[in-house]
C-alpha cells in the first residue's frame, strides 16, 4: 500500500491590517474558503502578535506524489488568488510512505 502526505506552510503579509483583529479576520477568510474548496486540514501556525504577518499550515494525503504535488500548488494559487495578503514564503514537504508505483 502506498500513501503520500503533503504538508505546507505559507507565510503571508497583510499590508492592509491595522490590528490583530484585522489579521484574525483575514486568516479566518483564508482558512474557511480554502478548507471549503479543498477539504483539507488547515490552521494558523506560529501564532504571533505581529498583526501584518501570519503563517498558515495545511496537510493533505493522496496515493501518488504527482497528485499531491499538484494539489499543494493549486492550494497555494488559490490562497494567492483570494488577494487578502501577499505570500512572502512557502515551505512544503512531501512524505512518501510505502513503495510508490
Amino acid at each position: 500500500m502506498n500513501m503520500v502526505v503533503g504538508v505546507s506552510c505559507i507565510e503571508i503579509f497583510f499590508p492592509e491590517c491595522q490590528s490583530l483583529k484585522d489579521k484574525r479576520q483575514m486568516i479566518k477568510k483564508i482558512v474557511e474558503k480554502t478548507r471549503g474548496k479543498f477539504n483539507i486540514s488547515i490552521i494558523e501556525v506560529r501564532q504571533t502578535n505581529l498583526w501584518q504577518r501570519a503563517s498558515i499550515g495545511f496537510a493533505l494525503m493522496g496515493v501518488n506524489r504527482d497528485h499531491v504535488d499538484s494539489a499543494v500548488e493549486k492550494i497555494h494559487r488559490h490562497i494567492e488568488s483570494l488577494y487578502l495578503g501577499e505570500i512572502i514564503n512557502t515551505w512544503t514537504e512531501i512524505i512518501v510512505m510505502g513503495n510508490e508505483v
